[in-house]
């Protein structure tokens, strides 16, 4: 074809014209074709009606309800029959060719039955494979988890140190929309007493509530009655951590972009086991120079900066506002940095210049992560770290000092730490006695224990129930701030009042209240439950822009989910290889049938059936056999999978793992199926068809 009378204009509108003139058309044969697919299924429907009525108990049953109900569905469907004939004009109607097509479909019933059943061979193959891989991973999803599992929420504070999971946050959670609770969880470390010996194990301290949400089972026993602490009120609310508050909203303060926030020269260091991001300039919107991580005995010196805010927005993230240019600020530390970048394998490097030696680079750094060196007195024995990295030991400083100084280092919400050198008389007032934690109230001290927990104290399974065991809890500064580390509590005597079914892991649940009047502040996690299982999404997100980390049973649906998604596509394919083959079948026969009636064809229209009428003939007949075939197909294929289910079952009620049942057809699959058979029936005729139509009338009539 020449491309300039291609890309002529007038060429280019004449297409688009024929275009746009041939839509109706097109949308007419998809009309028809559709009402073809329907008036099928009704023929088919009494087809299989007038089949039941003829077995002896059954259809004297089908007879009655046909008595009963039959003149309104005759009247429904002689109302679609008519809207769907009413398209074809003065032509043949769509039903009675479908009459006809089956009545020459059992002319030849041998060869009909054969072809309808390869076509149901190649569909069942596809169902049976595909409805495993729709059983498999429902199976495997229920296993997984409930559909009270995928509402729920758990959200912990992940690598945030600035945020604590306290009540405000507890509270603040609830009130989001569509959230229906919010439910805490304690998690403390158990030292227990039993029988002389002493072990250590996980304690949950969890209300009632929770145990509810996530249907703890118990083998034996039963759950300890709710708590007298479950509302948490948030007037009760005093997080504090060093003097800061944890988790909560400070005033903003008012501040200048790329300015200083103080005079001082602020002298810092990076906490153990971190590297520090460093930016080109005070904003997340610039260029990464690299990282850095602690220099051991010395310290680093900056300018703290008014810089762009970052996440998490609480403490040093955003603190400040810029007027003038209308943003929120954060803290940041404008230094010189020796500049190391990661490798291939994600392993952090240094960087060396052309002379060898360490390369550092101004930059700035978010004011998070950091050790920040406060001289109160005889700040001189502390080193400083410059540009040549000259540095003095600071592990020396203190016994250079005598018995009089101590090193104090403390962390914040922030994840800051501070550390100051003092005289004896400041230290002494900041010593604790070590001492035991003790209970404000009488602990409830009812106890639900794993069974892995009884086989740990050798306590047998039947006798659990009623034992009586010693606890102490173990309480870490994360979950009381105020502690300078972690401390015992007082022991309390437990009685197992139900035993769940976990051989596998130690731990049990004690009541909320009974760790919770310890005066703890933050808790370890929150479980949330959403009332719709379509808002988790969004209230997952809503949560996370708090800074929280949240995960959910959904995560693990979702990849089960794309993982078969996968595999179906797969099955499928392999499918159609057998429903290929099932189709040339089909075309072998329907063309076998043209080449035997071609006479029978001349009469036709030598009656006066135009050659429409006689391609619509054969198109019937092959859209009876594709629609058959699929039908059977989806019998076999449903029927193949619950002979399967069946006999894997077998083993695994031996095993005690129960009735497994391995096949699903949804709905859409099922309907998908129909239409697919019922489009390789017109596919597979459609040459066949075109053939018959064209056939002269005279030629077929002298045709031997």
């Amino acid at each position: 074809m020449n491309i300039k009378n291609l890309l002529n204009p007038i060429n280019i509108k004449n297409n688009i014209v024929g275009f746009i003139k041939a839509i109706p058309g097109f949308i007419r044969a998809l009309f028809l074709m559709f009402g073809f697919f329907v008036l099928l299924f009704i023929y088919l429907g009494g087809v299989f009606y007038r089949v039941l009525e003829k077995i002896p108990i059954l259809g004297k049953i089908f007879v009655i309800l046909g008595h009963k109900f039959g003149l309104v569905i005759e009247n429904f469907v002689n109302k679609i029959i008519a809207r769907i004939e009413k398209a074809r004009g003065a032509q043949l109607k769509s039903l009675y060719l479908i009459q006809l097509a089956h009545k020459n479909l059992l002319i030849k019933k041998t060869r009909s039955l054969i072809t309808i059943f390869g076509m149901s061979v190649g569909v069942g193959i596809i169902v049976l494979l595909l409805s495993l891989g729709y059983g498999i991973e429902k199976l495997i999803v229920n296993r997984v988890a409930r559909l009270d599992e995928l509402k729920m929420i758990d959200v912990s504070a992940g690598e945030n140190t600035t945020i604590r999971l306290n009540k405000s946050i507890l509270e603040k959670l609830k009130k989001i929309n569509k959230v229906e609770k919010a439910i805490p969880l304690i998690s403390v470390v158990g030292r227990i007493s039993y029988n002389r010996a002493t072990t250590d194990v996980l304690v949950y301290s969890a209300p009632k509530s929770y145990l509810d949400a996530i249907q703890v089972k118990l083998k034996k026993g039963k759950m300890y009655s709710d708590d007298r602490t479950t509302e948490i009120k948030a007037s009760e609310q005093v997080d504090t951590l060093l003097g800061q508050v944890a988790g909560a909203t400070t005033k903003l303060e008012d501040g200048i972009y790329n300015t200083k926030t103080k005079a001082k020269t602020i002298k810092f260091n990076v906490l153990p086991q971190q590297s520090i991001t460093i930016w080109k300039y005070c904003t997340i919107n610039s260029d990464i120079l690299g990282y850095f991580t602690r220099l051991e005995g010395g310290y680093y010196k900056g300018d703290e900066y008014w810089g762009g805010e970052y996440a998490p927005f609480a403490q040093n993230g955003r603190v400040g506002f810029d007027k003038s240019k209308n943003i929120s600020l954060g803290k940041w530390i404008k230094a010189k940095f020796p500049v190391s970048k990661t490798n291939e394998n994600g392993i952090i490097m240094k960087v060396f210049d052309e002379q060898g030696n360490e390369r550092w680079e101004d930059g700035c750094i978010q004011e998070k992560n950091l050790q920040l060196v406060n001289e109160i007195e005889y700040a001189s024995v502390l080193g400083e770290a410059t540009a040549s990295a000259e540095t003095t030991a600071t592990d020396s400083a203190a016994s250079s000092l005598g018995t009089d100084v101590t090193v104090i280092s403390a962390s914040d919400s922030s994840g800051i730490e501070t550390v100051s050198i003092v005289g004896a008389t400041e230290s002494a007032s900041t010593k604790k006695t070590t001492q035991l934690l003790k209970f404000k109230h009488t602990t409830i001290a009812e106890a639900i224990v794993s069974s892995g927990f009884i086989n740990l104290l050798n306590i047998k399974e039947n006798k659990a129930v009623g034992t009586k065991f010693k606890s102490s809890f173990i309480i870490v500064k994360s979950l009381i701030p105020d502690l300078d580390g972690r401390v015992l509590t007082e022991e309390v005597e437990y009685k197992i009042i139900g035993v769940v079914d976990d051989d596998e892991s130690t731990y049990f649940y004690v009541p909320f209240s009974d760790v919770y009047q310890l005066g703890i502040k933050n808790f370890s996690q929150l479980k949330v439950i959403v009332k719709d299982t379509n808002a988790v999404a969004k209230v997952r997100k809503e949560i996370e822009t708090m800074g929280l980390k949240t995960s959910s049973t959904a995560d693990t649906v979702k990849q089960i989910e794309s993982l078969f998604a996968n595999l179906r596509i797969l099955l499928g394919i392999l499918g159609l290889v057998a429903l290929g083959v099932a189709s040339l079948g089909m075309f072998n026969t329907l063309t076998v049938s043209l080449l035997e009636r071609t006479r029978e064809i001349g009469g036709m229209k030598a009656m006066g059936m135009v050659s429409q009428e006689v391609q619509d003939l054969f198109l019937a007949e092959a859209m009876i056999m594709g629609l058959a075939g699929g039908l059977g197909g989806l019998l076999m294929g449903y029927l193949g999978g619950e002979l399967l289910s069946l006999f894997v079952s077998i083993i695994a009620i031996a095993s005690g793992q129960g009735y497994l049942h391995l096949n699903y057809l949804p709905f859409s699959f099922i309907a998908f199926i129909l239409l697919s058979s019922f489009f390789v029936g017109v596919v597979t005729g459609l040459y066949p068809a075109q053939r018959a139509k064209k056939i002269s009338a005279l030629n077929a009539l002298r045709y031997e």
